[in-house]
């Protein structure tokens, strides 16, 4: 299971379809910025404690938006 699936509200605002296509660069961005966050001491690298912060910190989840959107 690739763990972008918990992110399913975040992708939608983003306006993102998880495809064939797109799917190895969606997770591999989330990986990207969940590891850059964790590293700054933002947030944990436990990706169920992760997406409880990104949806209680609106700076972290407009950044991700923003990225996702880049992908589009």
């Amino acid at each position: 299971m690739t763990c972008w699936k918990w992110f399913g509200g975040l992708l939608k605002e983003a306006g993102v379809e998880i495809t064939d296509k797109n799917k190895d660069s969606v997770d591999a961005l989330i990986h990207q910025y969940i590891g850059e966050q964790s590293s700054y001491g933002h947030c944990s690298s436990d990706w169920k404690v992760v997406r409880k912060e990104i949806k209680s910190n609106q700076k972290m989840k407009t950044e991700l938006i923003e990225k996702l959107k880049a992908l589009s």
